[in-house]
């Protein structure tokens, strides 16, 4: 919980006040889903090849030439 607040002008005639709490929810995540991750990372040192980079670069533009934002 990280705020409580008692509202005591709540209106239902009774003698108790109004309680709201302010509540953060984490979700666990299993170690299945971590690692799950790790394995679609990308290698970016490969970037540094000159030709893996050009080849990476004509890709990136024909995906961005098929969505019609560039003009190719």
């Amino acid at each position: 919980m990280l705020y409580i607040r008692s509202l005591r002008g709540a209106d239902y005639d009774t003698d108790h006040y109004l309680v709201v709490p302010k509540v953060r929810e984490r979700m666990a995540v299993s170690r299945q889903a971590a690692q799950k991750f790790d394995v679609d990372r990308f290698n970016l040192r490969k970037l540094n090849e000159l030709e893996v980079r050009k080849q990476y670069q004509i890709e990136i533009t024909k995906q961005v030439c098929s969505f019609g934002e560039l003009k190719c």
